[in-house]
């Protein structure tokens, strides 16, 4: 019986891990944290659903920030499935994004590939509004 429980722990144990962080040998792990403000006109279309904008002045290649309706969310604007080039700037259409360097498209509600090559998802950021801020970091 002592065995037992002690086997149970150890499943129990192993089961538990913490989530891994995203892995991509392509994009490396650049720190940064940026302030957008929602009343510039640069960003006003993210004041409506469905709506993306690239921001350059952070990350590898930008970021792309998207309107999901439900909230924000932040991405990578390099292409993951390569390595940055001078093509692999993702170009952002209302929900998905595009690398004209292997016309990957990827969705911006998932960050999933839809179309072309690859293994890898967009490289999520941490976004947070307060007001009419948006708060994105990595």
């Amino acid at each position: 019986m002592k065995k037992l429980i002690i086997l149970f722990l150890i499943v129990l144990l192993s089961a538990c891990h913490k989530k891994t962080a995203y892995q991509n040998p392509y994009l490396e792990n650049v720190k940064f944290s940026i302030q957008i403000n929602l009343d510039l006109p640069e960003y006003s279309a993210l004041k409506f659903a469905n709506n993306s904008v690239l921001v350059r002045n952070a990350g590898i290649k930008g970021v792309l920030v998207f309107n999901s309706g439900n909230g924000f969310l932040a991405y990578e604007a390099s292409d993951p499935n390569h390595y940055p080039s001078s093509c692999s700037t993702m170009q952002p259409n209302q929900f998905t994004c595009s690398c004209s360097c292997e016309d990957n498209t990827y969705s911006l509600y998932t960050g999933q590939l839809t179309k072309g090559t690859g293994q890898y998802s967009l490289k999520p950021y941490h976004i947070a509004q307060n007001n009419q801020t948006l708060s994105i970091s990595n």
